[in-house]
């Protein structure tokens, strides 16, 4: 799904380079929360837009979604653009099972407007 050509693979403008990218581990367990939460806040300190990439994610617990819906609460907060560059069905297994999909999400960006 995800290229390393710098811009948002899908649901932006084509034309908007990415400036902070969020790279789940493999490994998304309650062990890592403080590593991926250092990771979070490092990326989210360079400027928006921010890709997410959650497809390398095969094992996660709740804490480590509590951090990830932080940070994109962060964004929505203070007007950030995101956008989701891959889930895993682990991951989005885990969000369903939260309940957490909806806040996930950038209202202005849809997942699916670049897969034609």
């Amino acid at each position: 799904m995800g290229t390393d050509s710098g811009h948002a693979p899908f649901g932006s403008d084509a034309c908007t380079t990415v400036r902070g990218r969020v790279a789940l581990f493999a490994d998304c367990s309650i062990q890592a929360v403080n590593t991926l939460k250092a990771h979070m806040l490092e990326e989210f300190a360079k400027p928006a837009p921010y890709e997410i990439d959650g497809s390398a994610v095969d094992k996660i617990d709740t804490a480590v979604i509590q951090v990830l819906l932080a940070f994109v609460l962060d964004c929505l907060e203070q007007g950030r653009d995101f956008s989701w560059t891959g889930r895993s069905a682990v991951l989005q297994e885990a969000i369903r099972l939260t309940g957490v999909s909806v806040l996930l999400e950038n209202p202005g960006v849809s997942p699916f407007s670049g897969l034609g």
